[in-house]
């Protein structure tokens, strides 16, 4: 482009281009930049625990997470646990899973559990000792703050997962 001083028009136009050449091309995070730190886990316990008016395979269950109100979750655990041993059981939260129906029920968490591998065996991921109701849990080596609510569409908590699952 040649530039006649004094023109108005030249001069902004180079200045837009010379603006152009020193702006860093916006850098997309890697999708694989997606670690623990963003998921938010809270020590819970469970208060109430009903089996699902519409599925026999569901319990419904109120969990204290030291909130205003106790949440809501829906959990397949009927075939490993009786509603005896859910009740009063100290457990981990996923607290940011977008809020699904299950069966009619609105569930807004997902209690944590370990399983063998052919999943004949599920147990609670148990909290660390002395973790008060309510309070986040983290790991050691990942910082960060959690993420609002975990994006479905990008799978985030199932990118989360597989480092657990040996």
């Amino acid at each position: 482009m040649l530039i006649v001083e004094g023109c108005p028009l030249q001069e902004k136009e180079a200045k837009k281009e010379k603006k152009a050449e020193k702006k860093p091309e916006a850098q997309k995070p890697a999708a694989d930049e997606v670690n623990v730190a963003m998921v938010d886990i809270r020590v819970g316990v469970i208060k109430e625990v009903k089996r699902h008016p519409n599925a026999d395979a569901l319990y419904v269950e109120s969990i204290d997470l030291g909130e205003a109100e106790p949440r809501t979750v829906v959990s397949g655990l009927v075939k490993f646990y009786s509603e005896e041993e859910m009740l009063g059981a100290r457990v981990c939260v996923v607290c940011n899973l977008k809020p699904a129906k299950m069966r009619d029920v609105l569930s807004s968490g997902m209690v944590l559990c370990s399983s063998n591998e052919d999943h004949t065996v599920v147990k609670f991921v148990d909290p660390p000792e002395g973790a008060k109701v309510g309070e986040r849990i983290k790991f050691e080596g990942y910082d960060g703050e959690p993420e609002a609510v975990l994006n479905p569409k990008k799978k985030q908590f199932d990118k989360v997962l597989p480092p657990f699952n040996r």
